[in-house]
């Protein structure tokens, strides 16, 4: 009877053993798969704050854009009529006007 329930003991301590190192085993995964995941997060992070930062400088990006665009425009036609140029008044459009202009329509964006 006391071998037994010797054997008894001896076979629980060795299943509490495997437990335990079947629990150290998920432990250990989980450790590694939440760094992996903190890892991903803040290059995510980082990813975003750059693209905040683009969309921040959009606006003004634009507004160089259109108006070094406008300035050529202005330029060919003064070059191509040199006649009408001094005649004519300048009507350049803001790049705030260019903004607030009707959206355009194109028959794909439906």
């Amino acid at each position: 009877m006391d071998q037994r329930k010797l054997m008894d003991n001896a076979n629980t301590i060795t299943d509490m053993a495997k437990t335990q190192n079947t629990v150290y085993e998920i432990i250990s995964d989980m450790s590694s798969r939440q760094d992996a995941i903190e890892e991903r997060l803040t290059n995510l992070e980082d990813k975003m704050q750059s693209i905040q930062e683009h969309m921040e400088s959009l606006p003004d990006m634009l507004s160089r854009c259109l108006t070094q665009h406008q300035e050529r425009i202005e330029q060919r036609r003064n070059f191509l009529h040199p006649d009408t140029a001094a005649a004519a008044p300048i009507q350049q459009a803001s790049p705030q006007s260019m903004f607030n202009a009707a959206p355009m329509l194109f028959p794909h964006s439906r």
